[in-house]
């Protein structure tokens, strides 16, 4: 046997070996939800889904590189028109809603997966957000 292939065959060899099959580390949580910062969120990952239907956090109003980069954490956030139980400071910021849907849950009123709650501690890092707290509806 030539030495490429053989150096090939024991690159793929290693490389089987590195990880079991179906270990997807695609939906890994990054290494950051291990030091999430709890303390701009209002539930634990076990409540997380105790609201109706979403959280919720403030943005500066305008900062198009922000909200850029909050979208490609979340992607389905959406934008709402009050202070909402984050109490953003109108019109300086602009309340964002995170949902908090079959996809986010384990059940409902349960637990955040752990993707979603991935999500929502990289949001909460952000110097920008004071805070992410439950949307109640009355």
């Amino acid at each position: 046997m030539n030495t490429p292939r053989l150096s090939l065959l024991l690159a793929l060899g290693l490389a089987s070996c590195a990880s079991p099959p179906g270990d997807a580390q695609v939906d890994a949580p990054s290494p950051l939800a291990s030091s999430c910062p709890t303390s701009e969120l209002a539930f634990t990952q076990a409540t997380g889904c105790m609201n109706d239907g979403s959280v919720e956090f403030c943005l500066p109003t305008g900062n198009e590189a922000l909200l850029a980069h909050v979208r490609e954490i979340a992607p389905s956030i959406e934008a709402g028109s009050s202070r909402g139980r984050a109490g953003c400071n109108l019109p300086a910021e602009t309340l964002y809603f995170f949902p908090t849907g079959e996809a986010e849950c384990v059940a409902h009123h349960g637990a955040l997966v752990d993707a979603a709650w991935d999500k929502l501690c990289r949001i909460a890092a952000l110097p920008e957000v004071r805070a992410i707290v439950p949307t109640w509806y009355e």
